[in-house]
């Protein structure tokens, strides 16, 4: 499947709203249960924008007083819905909606983040190069573009979307080979 035939499979729609860090932590911020899913990743300590952290993540929702929540809704349409995908058919989908959606907001975000002095907030762990440099010890090599995701910080991108945009995290079935209704992408920036 190359990228035209999977632009034909779905299509996305973004909302956006914005609430108080301070609002946000006390309302979606749990640590404890985000690094207990982190720690079970099999990437945990071995990409820096991922944990183990040197630092208090929790600091960070205190450095900054707003959040804007970016909320990427991607609609299949029923034909994917309908259609049995193999393994590979499958990662292909996922790199051409999900992290395809994720990249194309990520320069506006860097726009942003600089205009309100603020931090983005990316999905998932950062890839800007193909191995981190953390699993061989080494510092980032550009740590000015890697970023944390909300959940390695302790937001709780689940409860986020049902409480601030009332749609509920689907999942595919792997095992079945079928991609669900949608998929949501979380990003924010802090500012």
């Amino acid at each position: 499947m190359n990228l035209e035939e999977v632009s034909n499979l779905y299509t996305s729609q973004q909302t956006t709203k914005k609430l108080s860090a301070r609002e946000y932590k006390d309302k979606y911020v749990n640590i404890d249960v985000t690094m207990k899913a982190c720690k079970e990743c099999p990437i945990y300590s071995q990409n820096w924008s991922c944990p183990e952290f040197n630092f208090n993540p929790l600091k960070i929702w205190e450095e900054y007083d707003n959040i804007e929540l970016i909320f990427t809704k991607i609609n299949f349409t029923q034909e994917a819905i309908n259609t049995k995908y193999n393994m590979e058919e499958m990662g292909n989908i996922i790199e051409n909606t999900l992290f395809l959606e994720r990249n194309r907001l990520i320069p506006q975000l860097e726009e942003k983040e600089i205009l309100l002095n603020g931090r983005y907030l990316s999905a998932g762990s950062c890839t800007y190069c193909k191995k981190c440099a953390r699993i061989d010890n080494k510092p980032c090599k550009y740590p000015n573009k890697c970023r944390n995701s909300i959940e390695s910080i302790g937001g709780l991108v689940s409860d986020t979307i049902e409480g601030e945009f009332n749609e509920t995290l689907k999942w595919i079935d792997v095992e079945k080979g079928q991609l669900p209704e949608n998929l949501s992408l979380l990003m924010a920036i802090l500012y």
